[in-house]
C-alpha cells in the first residue's frame, strides 16, 4: 500500500513512469547494440561496446564529483536527456556513416550521460518525499529496474519480431525524449525534504570528496565495500547457471528460462516486502547478516541435484537480492544532498569495477569446475558479511547518527 499511495502524487507518479519508460527502452538499447556489433563489426566488437559503456562509469565515479554536482537538479538532467534523443535514435545511421571508431565515441558520450543521470537520480528522488516515505520510494525506483529486467528482454524479442533492430534504437530516442519531458516539469516541484527547488543545481562548493565522505561514515564504507565483495561473487550464477544447468544436470534452455522467471518472480516479491519493512537492528548489521545469507544461498547451488533444487535455491537468492540494494539506498538518502550525491556515484562506480573484474577472472573457473565456483563464491561472501557485521558491531564502528544540524555545517 506504500507504493499505492506514492503513486497517487503526480510528481512521483510521473517520476515512476517515465522512469520505468526509460528504462524500458535502456534494455532495448542494449538488445539492438549487442546484434548491430555482432552483425556489423563481429564478437571483438561486441566485447568492446561492454567495455565502453562502462569506462565512462569508472571515470565519472572517481573524477567527476563537480561534474555530477553541476548537474543535480532535474532541470539539467532534462537538457542531458534530450542532447540523447537524436544519437541513440540515429546510431545504426552513424555506424555506417562515419564508422566504427567514432561510433564507439558516441557509445562513450552515452555511457558517460548515464554514469551522471543514475548517481544524480538517486540524490533527487528522496528529496520529492516526505521523511516517512524515504524506504517506499528507494523501493519503488528499484521495483522499477526489476520489471524491466524481467519484462525488458521478452518486450525486445517481441517488437525484434515485428521491426528491424535498427527500429528499437528509435524506441529508446521516444523514451529519452519522455524522461527530458518528465525531468522539465519535475524541476518545478518544490523539495519535501530541503528548502531548495530541484531545479536548482547543487553548487560545485558542496560536492565533497569521497574520502571525506566515506570517513565521515564508515558505516557506509563498509557497507558500500561488501557489496562489491557480493557483486564480484554473484557473477557466479549469472555465468554458472548455464554452465551447471547443461553439464551437471543435462537440462535444457527450456530449464534456464524457467531458472531466469523464478529469479525474476523472486526478486520483484523480496522488493514488494522489503519496500515496506525495516530491517532489524541498526544499520548495516542486519544489511550485512543479509549478505551472507546470500553467500549462504549462492554457495547452496553447488550442492543440488535436480532442476526443482536449483528453482528453490534460486528462489531464496533473489527474494534476499532487493533487500541489500534497497536498505543500502535508504541509508544514502538520509544524508545531506552533496554527500548523498557522492555516496551513490562511489556506490555505482564500485558495483561496476566489481561486474567488470569478475566477468574478467570468474569464467576461466567455472567452465573448468562450476560446483567449486559456486561453492567458493558462496563462502567468499557469507564470510565477508560475517566479518562486517562483526566489525559493526563493534564499538568503534557502531558511531551514532549525527544531528542534521551537523549536516548542515559539513
Amino acid at each position: 500500500m506504500g507504493y499505492l499511495r506514492l503513486l497517487r502524487g503526480g510528481p512521483v507518479l510521473g517520476l515512476w513512469l517515465s522512469e520505468t519508460f526509460s528504462v524500458f527502452g535502456d534494455r532495448f538499447f542494449t538488445v539492438a547494440l549487442t546484434w548491430l556489433a555482432w552483425q556489423r563489426s563481429g564478437a571483438v566488437a561486441m566485447g568492446l561496446v561492454v567495455v565502453t559503456e562502462s569506462v565512462p562509469h569508472l571515470l565519472i565515479g572517481a573524477f567527476g564529483r563537480r561534474l555530477v554536482a553541476w548537474f543535480a537538479s532535474f532541470r539539467r538532467l532534462a537538457f542531458l536527456e534530450a542532447a540523447q534523443v537524436l544519437v541513440v535514435a540515429g546510431l545504426p545511421f552513424l555506424w555506417h556513416a562515419i564508422g566504427v571508431t567514432a561510433v564507439f565515441v558516441v557509445i562513450a558520450l552515452i555511457g558517460m550521460a548515464d554514469a551522471i543521470t543514475g548517481p544524480v537520480l538517486a540524490g533527487l528522488v528522496p528529496d520529492l518525499v516526505a521523511d516517512g516515505q524515504v524506504r517506499q520510494v528507494t523501493g519503488l525506483m528499484d521495483l522499477t529496474g526489476r520489471l524491466t529486467w524481467v519484462i525488458g528482454p521478452g518486450a525486445a524479442g517481441l517488437l525484434l519480431a515485428a521491426m528491424p533492430a535498427d527500429g528499437l534504437f528509435l524506441v529508446d530516442g521516444v523514451t529519452f525524449a519522455v524522461s527530458a519531458a518528465a525531468f522539465g516539469l519535475l524541476g518545478k516541484v518544490p523539495l519535501h525534504r530541503a528548502s531548495r527547488m530541484s531545479g536548482t543545481p547543487l553548487p560545485s562548493w558542496e560536492a565533497p570528496s569521497a574520502r571525506r565522505v566515506l570517513r565521515t561514515h564508515r558505516r557506509l564504507s563498509g557497507a558500500i565495500a561488501l557489496g562489491g565483495v557480493g557483486e564480484f561473487c554473484q557473477t557466479v550464477f549469472t555465468i554458472g547457471i548455464p554452465i551447471w544447468l547443461t553439464v551437471r544436470l543435462h537440462a535444457g534452455l527450456a530449464s534456464y528460462g524457467l531458472v531466469i522467471s523464478m529469479a525474476g518472480a523472486g526478486s520483484l516479491l523480496g522488493n514488494l516486502v522489503t519496500g515496506h519493512v525495516r530491517l532489524p537492528g541498526r544499520f548495516p548489521a542486519g544489511y550485512c547478516l543479509v549478505w551472507a545469507g546470500r553467500g549462504l544461498g549462492l554457495a547452496a547451488f553447488a550442492f543440488t541435484l535436480d532442476l526443482g533444487q536449483v528453482l528453490a535455491v534460486t528462489l531464496m537468492c533473489s527474494v534476499l537480492a532487493p533487500v541489500t540494494s534497497i536498505a543500502l539506498g535508504t541509508e544514502v538518502a538520509g544524508l545531506p544532498k552533496g554527500e548523498r550525491l557522492r555516496v551513490s556515484a562511489v556506490n555505482l562506480t564500485g558495483l561496476h569495477i566489481a561486474g567488470l573484474t569478475s566477468m574478467l577472472l570468474v569464467p576461466p573457473l567455472l567452465v573448468h569446475a562450476p560446483g567449486t565456483g559456486f561453492a567458493l563464491a558462496g563462502a567468499v561472501t557469507a564470510m565477508a558479511g560475517l566479518l562486517a557485521w562483526i566489525a559493526a558491531m563493534t564499538p568503534a564502528v557502531r558511531q551514532r547518527r549525527r544531528p542534521a544540524q551537523e549536516y548542515a555545517r559539513t
